[in-house]
């Protein structure tokens, strides 16, 4: 179990939650990402709407990138 949030990683959370992804900010404080959530909420943080887009972007390539790849695969099955 970690140890408590300290003021320099409080600080550090608030200055980069509007434009980091929780990941990254979890993988800079080396905490879980879902810590990360919860003290963001907990503080009264939000993302920034530009980092919101992105992140959208980036959920939807993490899911269709692995079914883009199987799907070419079958294809390549297919023609053989």
């Amino acid at each position: 179990m970690r140890p408590r949030w300290t003021k320099e990683e409080v600080a550090l959370l608030r200055r980069l939650y509007r434009t980091h992804s929780n990941s990254e900010i979890a993988g800079i404080l080396g905490r879980k990402v879902s810590s990360v959530v919860f003290k963001g909420h907990r503080l009264g943080l939000a993302k920034g709407a530009r980092r919101l887009r992105d992140m959208g972007r980036e959920n939807i390539r993490k899911r269709w990138e692995p079914v883009k790849r199987k799907s070419a695969k079958k294809v390549r099955a297919a023609k053989r």
